[in-house]
């Protein structure tokens, strides 16, 4: 039983992965900063990190409501983490 609710709950978290692929997230152009100036300090990041997450969270807990609570977690870190990571 618990690996028929483990391929369910994966199949779930699959679901939300395409659902939340489809969603355009605004992105910034990648330009090399000519001044420390530009910089985004950590604060802002932090920032814009923690309100990924919480919309994250929110997505998918509403598309999936019997998914655990520490799968969603895991998940939403997961694509937090990419998003936050520069593209090369």
């Amino acid at each position: 039983m618990k690996r028929r609710s483990a391929v369910v709950a994966f199949a779930a978290l699959a679901t939300a992965t395409a659902a939340l692929a489809q969603q355009p997230y605004p992105q910034t152009p990648q330009e090399p900063p000519a001044s420390s100036s530009q910089l985004t300090s950590p604060s802002q990041a932090d920032q814009q990190a923690l309100a990924l997450m919480k919309e994250c969270l929110a997505k998918i807990q509403a598309a999936n409501p019997n998914a655990s609570k520490e799968d969603v977690k895991a998940y939403c870190e997961q694509q937090v983490k990419k998003s936050s990571s520069p593209e090369m």
